[in-house]
């Protein structure tokens, strides 16, 4: 009866809690970083998250901690300060282990979450998001649209699949990665988002609080709707900047929650209202 009661509740609940979680990966370790994530949900969900955002590729692996290490196809441009390493062996289908893992995991914990890895599609590889419901289903797939040239070029083939939404019983919600963040608002404005679930592995030139504090607030607040944004982080210091600063924003632009930690595992909360 108490468990009943509590679904009642919850359903008549005018907010809903989402967390992004800020992590790191390590390149190629696949199933280490599965387990890792895992948990990290499992945790968010026992806190009462109902959404979690992972950070971006964050299953296989974005670039090495050091900056130094990034996926490569044999032909493929890629920049002189990086050493490439073939992704063949640890990309995924959109079928694969990881989504099959994370999809039951959600339905274990009756969440939403995202399912963040390098795809492999035949002789082409995508930076791609699915997202993974309480029915233990994938409902959304979304290719990266924007690339970010610097790394990506030496891999990753162009988003083919549009803007990707999914109608939750909280609201809808749009997907994006990173560099998607220049383009993709003006491309989900018509579809009327409640929610960007956001996954993140930036790179900056200059201090990050400026970009996550400052500059993106600004511009979020003419499209009005939230973003859960999950950067990755790193081990220990890197002489780089970019990890860190994971933050959930109102539909104002607002900081609900931000992460002031650049080392290991952080998971931020906020209780954004329903649509």
């Amino acid at each position: 009866m108490l468990t009943l009661l509590s679904t009642f509740l919850i359903a008549q609940s005018a907010t809903v809690k989402v967390a992004a979680i800020q992590c790191s990966s390590v390149m190629g370790e696949v199933e280490a970083n599965r387990k890792k994530l895992l948990g990290l949900v499992e945790q968010a969900a026992k806190n009462g998250a109902k959404i979690v955002v992972l950070p971006e590729a964050s299953i296989t692996g974005y670039l090495s901690q050091d900056l130094r290490t990034n996926w490569h196809l044999d032909g493929w441009p890629i920049e002189p300060s990086f050493r490439g390493r073939d992704p063949e062996q640890f990309a995924e289908a959109v079928d694969g282990e990881s989504t099959k893992q994370f999809a039951a995991a959600a339905k274990r914990l009756g969440i939403y979450v995202t399912v963040p890895f390098v795809e492999k599609d035949g002789a082409k590889y995508y930076n791609t998001v699915c997202l993974a419901a309480p029915t233990g289903k994938i409902v959304a797939h979304y290719r990266k649209l924007t690339p970010w040239p610097v790394p990506e070029k030496s891999w990753a083939t162009k988003g083919d699949r549009d803007v990707q939404t999914y109608d939750t019983e909280y609201g809808r919600v749009g997907l994006a990665i990173c560099f998607d963040i220049h383009t993709i608002l003006d491309r989900l404005k018509p579809k009327k988002i409640w929610a960007l679930l956001y996954p993140i592995a930036w790179v900056s030139p200059s201090h990050p609080a400026d970009w996550f504090w400052h500059i993106l607030p600004g511009r979020l607040r003419a499209y009005g709707h939230y973003v859960v944004g999950a950067n990755w982080s790193v081990d220990e210091p890197q002489p780089w900047f970019g990890y860190g600063f994971s933050t959930i924003y109102s539909p104002k632009g607002e900081i609900l929650a931000t992460s002031h930690s650049l080392y290991g595992n952080d998971i931020l909360y906020a209780d954004l209202k329903r649509a």
